[in-house]
């Protein structure tokens, strides 16, 4: 069961008050057992393409990586296949990180930790990782200024970070299909697959929250933080955001 209240419209959850991360973090615990098959069903099986690719512009060999909002794992391990030397994984839903060890193992993942964390608290000191990233994460953090500020904090000067995420749609021919897609398909799937209809019926709308990939490079450069790449895949209903931690000169 989800904290949400019976009849409660998903776009409540935007509303000032609104207990949108303890929904979020006892929905991604629901829907941990079919988490994955959900993300290949819902991407055509693209997901691990754009984690790879997510992967391969921010790692360099030996870097030390966190992937905040972990889920399962998949892009902790692309980041380690990548030539990362250590990548923690953290994430706030206790199942989905049981989930990430348990594939770990099967892989002998050896470089891969994971821990229960808080994108906008994290367990690191000031400048001790090289990369920071995260897939499908940020829309569901309602302090995403926060976030972004302790990925500036964790990351060393000359850092990089990557946001894989589904940005709200801007118009175009495609948006009607896409929405379609969002709006009808994912959350019928959802309910089918997982049996927790409100998770893929939340997704729709925490896209329409969210902001288009303009708007978060603009958030990303407030933080301080230089946009390298922006790349939009799927028409456009994927982003990949690519950016650094510029190195002071004085």
């Amino acid at each position: 069961m989800t904290n949400q209240p019976a009849g409660r419209r998903p776009d409540e959850l935007f509303e000032t008050g609104a207990d949108r991360a303890g929904y979020v973090q006892e929905m991604f615990g629901d829907i941990s057992a079919r988490y994955d098959l959900m993300n290949t069903l819902m991407t055509v099986g693209r997901h691990h393409a754009w984690r790879r690719m997510a992967a391969r512009a921010l790692v360099r060999p030996g870097d030390r990586v966190i992937d905040v909002g972990c889920g399962t794992g998949d892009l902790t391990f692309a980041c380690l296949d990548a030539g990362a030397g250590d990548v923690l994984g953290l994430d706030f839903a206790r199942p989905m990180l049981a989930r990430a060890r348990e594939k770990a193992t099967h892989r002998g993942a050896s470089g891969a930790a994971f821990a229960l964390g808080d994108a906008t608290q994290l367990p690191l000191a000031d400048a001790s990782v090289d990369g920071w990233c995260s897939a499908f994460v940020v829309r569901n953090i309602p302090d995403l200024d926060a976030a972004l500020a302790e990925a500036w904090r964790v990351l060393r000067p000359g850092g990089r970070l990557a946001v894989l995420e589904i940005p709200r749609l801007s118009p175009s021919p495609l948006r009607p299909l896409a929405r379609v897609h969002f709006n009808r398909v994912v959350p019928l799937l959802g309910g089918l697959v997982s049996g927790h209809g409100s998770a893929y019926r939340y997704l729709p709308v925490s896209v329409d929250h969210f902001l288009a990939p303009p708007e978060f490079t603009q958030r990303l450069r407030s933080h301080g933080f230089r946009v390298r790449e922006v790349r939009q895949l799927m028409f456009g209903t994927v982003a990949l955001h690519v950016a650094d931690k510029p190195v002071a000169h004085g």
